[in-house]
């Protein structure tokens, strides 16, 4: 069954008048003795933003501090809002900005966050980077440029770019099937070389282990490496990831984090276990157009988060069911 508590909007830092650290402070507390920024590990989310009004015309930013404080009271190791299940480019630029501050706020430093940045021009992934920093986000993340494609000396260019202005941590997604190119795993160890401890890792949304393979072969050891995909945890943890950044964990972050720990502890056969107690719900989430089987999910089990916005649709009534089934044993 599912807690009450947890999906309480009075519940969490939004009530703590610490809520007003400042940017420092919330970063400090993820500094290492040594001055650096925990690494990159276990179950990252990419988180959804709840939308009301009529048209999903605003952000519900209550609704997205109560899921803030769910995601972290289950367990996960880090939160990453403006992602795409998050639909940043459906958001204008100061919604984006709204909506870092909110999670900021409402995680109030108990784990790291990180804010998407992602756009077609360099100029506005940095404004949106240093809004990230003075908002107190611990990193932020970047996809290549979008629409338009360029060259790996382009996309050299485009993170450098937004090393040498932002502050904070880089955090590499390579999308390939959305973005229409592959960020090659040299570019990012270069990436490195010239900024040493800036890059912060990757998310690599991939259902192709052999090209995942590439990457943990050239980057072990020196850049953090996730997996995307939510049906192959498990396995990029057995080729060598470092974990997952995955939508799931917006509607099971408890059971996802299981997947994690389990392998970490070396219980394998739990560990397989846990990955198929998930799978029948993944294998809804590309039903219509994503995220709105992840609203569908998270709308069954108690929080409304509203629809996805235009031009994207909330599910047919089939597809919803296909979901709602996916989940019964949650309600059991």
């Amino acid at each position: 069954m599912i807690l009450e508590s947890h999906w309480s909007k009075s519940s969490g830092p939004d009530k703590n008048p610490e809520i007003g650290w400042s940017a420092f402070k919330l970063r400090r507390l993820f500094l290492s003795r040594q001055g650096k920024m925990e690494k990159l590990h276990g179950i990252v989310v990419p988180m959804i933003t709840p939308f009301k009004g009529e048209d999903m015309s605003e952000i519900d930013h209550a609704t997205l501090r109560t899921l803030t404080n769910f995601l972290i009271e289950n367990g996960v190791n880090a939160l990453m809002i403006n992602g795409t299940s998050g639909e940043f480019l459906l958001q204008t630029l100061d919604e984006r900005k709204a909506a870092v501050r909110t999670v900021v706020n409402a995680a109030a430093g108990r784990v790291p966050v990180i804010s998407g940045i992602s756009e077609s021009s360099t100029i506005k992934a940095i404004d949106l980077g240093l809004d990230a920093e003075d908002a107190g986000a611990n990193a932020v993340l970047a996809t290549g440029p979008i629409y338009y494609r360029t060259t790996d000396e382009g996309l050299f260019k485009h993170f450098s770019s937004i090393l040498d202005k932002v502050r904070l941590p880089l955090m590499i997604y390579n999308i390939p099937s959305w973005i229409g190119y592959n960020i090659p795993a040299l570019l990012v160890k270069r990436l490195e070389e010239r900024y040493p401890g800036r890059i912060y890792g990757v998310k690599f949304t991939t259902n192709d282990l052999e090209l995942f393979l590439e990457y943990l072969r050239v980057l072990k050891g020196i850049v953090p490496v996730t997996i995307g995909s939510d049906a192959l945890i498990l396995s990029a943890l057995q080729l060598g990831a470092d974990g997952a950044t995955v939508g799931v964990a917006n509607v099971l972050p408890e059971e996802t984090g299981r997947i994690y720990r389990l392998f970490v502890e070396k219980r394998y056969a739990e560990a397989i276990d846990a990955q198929n107690k998930i799978d029948g719900y993944v294998q809804t989430m590309g039903l219509g157009t994503f995220p709105a089987a992840v609203k569908e999910a998270l709308r069954f089990l108690g929080m409304d988060c509203g629809w996805p916005r235009s031009p994207l649709l909330p599910l047919e009534e089939s597809q919803a069911k296909e979901v709602r089934e996916s989940l019964s044993w949650k309600k059991m």
